[in-house]
């Protein structure tokens, strides 16, 4: 699978996760330059750890994911290993 396509996988899901924990009604280029922790005081960590859970990225990654979205998407998107029992979404 070459980056592009991954990152499209990355961002799709992330989009959704956060729209799930924030119920927001903000298009998705709005939502890539929200910052959660800045804007969502009560559950960030929620969204971010759902986000290691599906990813199947380690907890002690989880300081190099926070910020904007769009910076969480690009982290995950280095951090993601597909492996061969992932399926996709």
């Amino acid at each position: 699978m070459d980056i592009q396509e991954k990152e499209r996988i990355v961002q799709k899901n992330v989009l959704q996760i956060f729209k799930e924990n924030f119920n927001v009604t903000k298009t998705d280029d709005e939502i890539l330059d929200i910052k959660p922790e800045n804007e969502f005081i009560t559950n960030h960590l929620n969204y971010y750890e759902s986000i290691l859970d599906i990813f199947l990225i380690d907890l002690e990654h989880l300081d190099s994911i926070t910020g904007k979205v769009k910076d969480t998407i690009k982290k995950v998107t280095e951090l993601w290993t597909i492996t061969r029992y992932y399926s996709f979404p």
